[in-house]
């Protein structure tokens, strides 16, 4: 076998991860379902860092906070889409990814960003009408 080739125990392996993703994935709720709600401002979150739950819970104050990870596409079509107010204002505390995807999806936007450590980042994203 050459050094590129899967081992048994690697494909087995990812093959697993793959099938619990899947599951996984499944029974969440859309992230656009948790987000989109009326209301205050809703606070994301990576739920991969601990420091970036407690520092959206500082941010989200009486707001909704979400975990977020995944695509947010779908969350920014519908934020830009004639929403309330309410709903196109969103902030957070994510790896760069997110932010990253709402300036391009949203490049008319108001999005402020600011590193909070090596992984992390804090914004604030405002769909302009």
């Amino acid at each position: 076998m050459g050094s590129k080739a899967l081992s048994r125990r690697q494909f087995i392996g990812a093959s697993a991860q793959a099938a619990l993703l899947g599951a996984l994935a499944a029974t969440l709720k859309p992230l656009s379902a948790f987000v989109l709600d009326e209301g205050a401002i809703s606070t994301l979150f990576d739920p991969r860092f601990p420091a970036a739950r407690t520092r959206a819970l500082e941010l989200a104050g009486a707001g909704r906070l979400c975990p977020a990870g995944g695509d947010p596409t779908e969350l920014v079509l519908q934020a830009l889409q004639g929403r309330p107010a309410s709903a196109r204002r969103l902030q957070g505390v994510t790896t760069e990814s997110v932010p990253f995807c709402l300036r391009q999806l949203a490049p008319h936007a108001h999005l402020t960003q600011r590193r909070i450590d090596r992984d992390l980042f804090e914004w604030r994203f405002e769909a302009r009408s």
